[in-house]
């Protein structure tokens, strides 16, 4: 492995890449023999998707559907694509990026198949106040207008349970909220690229969350300046943590794997679990 542009470990070699992501690459369900392509693209950053499919809108507008352009024949399992994203951004800034970014809205809105209103004029700024603190539209979202936007999607979406955060804080605003008791069941928590410095503060805030299972906490000081000390009060005092600043833990099983996969994996896991209980079917694959 190679050091990146920020002081991390950048994969450079196949056996590297299938060692680090090889349980991913399972779950996926991509095909073995495509495995080496991938790793060639990633490590080329090639986004080669848009050269051989476009996105067009279905007859009622309200949907869309891929297209195969390219002219070459493509056998099956024969290649795998990259496409980048369309749009990376931290909570409490995408509403002022939307506002700011020139056409970014309606982009977003004809990729999602949402109607916006392009001559409408833009809203008058009003000030308002949330626990105590003013904030004006289109301004960062605060830490209390970013939680209250979670709970209050929890709510339409969902049963009210707040499982994902990802918050801009300090130290002292870390330790002033009390996200355990707000957020009791919370699954994974993301506080990346903020000036969290304290590890006591940091280490005994996250392990009162019980039900964590993926913390992150890259980019921070308290990470470059005590890493191994926070790691290993992070792991101790969450016995149930699979994931911790991008990396798997000892205790992951398939709740991390799903989470990163973003795929259904019962299949491995039957697959795995009868090989386990059948040895001799290992040997004969």
């Amino acid at each position: 492995m190679a050091e990146d542009g920020d002081g991390g470990k950048r994969i450079t070699r196949y056996s590297d890449f299938v060692k680090v992501h090889g349980l991913l690459l399972a779950a996926s369900g991509l095909p073995q023999s495509l495995h080496f392509q991938l790793f060639q693209k990633l490590t080329s950053e090639t986004f080669d998707g848009g050269a051989h499919f476009s996105i067009e809108p279905t007859s009622d507008g309200r949907q869309r559907r891929l297209l195969l352009t390219s002219s070459d024949s493509m056998a099956k399992e024969s290649h795998v694509f990259l496409i980048d994203h369309a749009w990376t951004f931290r909570l409490s800034d995408a509403y002022k990026q939307l506002q700011e970014v020139s056409g970014l809205a309606e982009r977003m809105a004809a990729l999602m198949c949402v109607d916006v209103d392009l001559n409408s004029n833009a809203e008058e700024e009003t000030e308002e106040v949330v626990d105590g603190i003013s904030h004006q539209n289109g301004t960062k979202l605060s830490v209390f207008e970013a939680m209250e936007s979670v709970i209050h999607g929890a709510k339409e979406n969902g049963d009210g349970a707040v499982r994902w955060l990802e918050l801009d804080i300090d130290d002292d605003t870390f330790l002033s909220l009390d996200l355990s008791s707000r957020f009791p069941g919370l699954l994974a928590l993301s506080l990346c690229g903020n000036k969290l410095e304290n590890v006591e503060i940091i280490a005994r805030e996250v392990t009162k969350f019980e039900q964590l299972r993926a913390l992150w906490l890259n980019n921070n000081p308290v990470v470059k300046n005590c890493d191994s000390q926070l790691e290993n009060r992070v792991l101790q005092g969450l016995p149930r943590l699979e994931i911790y600043n991008s990396r798997f833990t000892a205790k992951f099983g398939a709740w991390a794997l799903g989470f990163c996969g973003g795929v259904c994996i019962h299949n491995l896991i039957s697959k795995l679990f009868y090989i386990m209980a059948n040895p001799e079917c290992s040997k004969r694959r």
